[in-house]
């Protein structure tokens, strides 16, 4: 994945703006787990695939991970790319902050959903 723009998309579901519900047919799960497991995801109109250089970094993701101070480690070129984004006020503060949004209820942390809790 690459960094093909600076601000996210109109319709990113990572802005604050973005309408309730609305994440392009996947789950709210998807999207905020990818990001607090410091995954950076691909801009949902961005995305032909890992290998296509065609495909994005998705700025509204990066911009809530420098917000909440993650650093994406599982994506060659995202911590450059997160760095070059920074903070940004027109996306959420915190992945919880997202996933509040969204699906309308708390956000729980996939060791948590699993039932192992964190050590």
């Amino acid at each position: 994945m690459q960094l093909h723009h600076k601000t996210p998309c109109n319709e990113c579901p990572w802005r604050k703006a973005s309408p309730a519900g609305w994440l392009g047919g996947v789950t709210p799960e998807f999207y905020a787990d990818a990001v607090q497991m410091n995954e950076a995801p691909a801009c949902h109109l961005r995305d032909s695939g890992p290998d296509d250089d065609d495909t994005a970094f998705c700025v509204g993701a990066l911009g809530t991970m420098a917000n909440q101070c993650i650093l994406p480690d599982r994506s060659p070129g995202a911590p450059e790319a997160r760095r070059e984004i920074g903070r940004r006020d027109d996306c959420f503060g915190h992945v919880a902050l997202f996933y509040k949004h969204h699906a309308g209820q708390d956000y729980v942390h996939p060791f948590a959903r699993r039932g192992g809790g964190i050590a």
